[in-house]
């Protein structure tokens, strides 16, 4: 199998990891004033950085919208942010065949190049999604264990 094949596989199956916590939060967790990082502000967070740093070329990605978790009455909904899932799996089958991991990436200079980039983002997605899971252990979510997936390309 090839690396790429397998970054998507990986990618995917961290995905289908945090797709499960989002749909199966329930509202009184996913805006929790008690909480100060909200959840849906951590599902945007893992979200945003994930498309940002899929990108092939370090330029030219579109930004997302930003709402800070620290200003209430703007929160993303479930739908919204299954929306922007939907975007970073796309991300995933479009972006990563088209990179090459031994480039040098200006996303963070602390990395070798755009292979430890994806890992380092496949790590990122599943440390946000452990912390959902977390969270929702208290209620009675289904949560399961991704070990790895393939998508077709829309």
């Amino acid at each position: 199998m090839k690396v790429k094949n397998i970054l998507q596989s990986q990618y995917l199956a961290a995905l289908a990891m945090f797709k499960q916590a989002v749909v199966q939060c329930p509202p009184e967790i996913w805006d929790d004033e008690q909480d100060r990082d909200k959840f849906w502000y951590i599902a945007y967070h893992t979200l945003r950085f994930a498309h940002q740093y899929l990108k092939a070329k370090d330029k030219g990605y579109p930004r997302w919208e930003q709402r800070p978790y620290s200003k209430p009455g703007v929160p993303f909904s479930k739908e919204e942010t299954l929306e922007k899932l939907s975007q970073v799996e796309q991300d995933v089958l479009e972006q990563i065949p088209l990179m090459n991991l031994e480039e040098k990436t200006g996303a963070t200079g602390a990395l070798a190049n755009k292979l430890e980039l994806q890992i380092y983002n496949i790590r990122h997605i599943q440390q946000h999604t452990g912390e959902l899971y977390q969270r929702l252990s208290a209620t009675d979510a289904k949560l399961t264990w991704a070990s790895k997936r393939t998508k077709e390309k829309k």
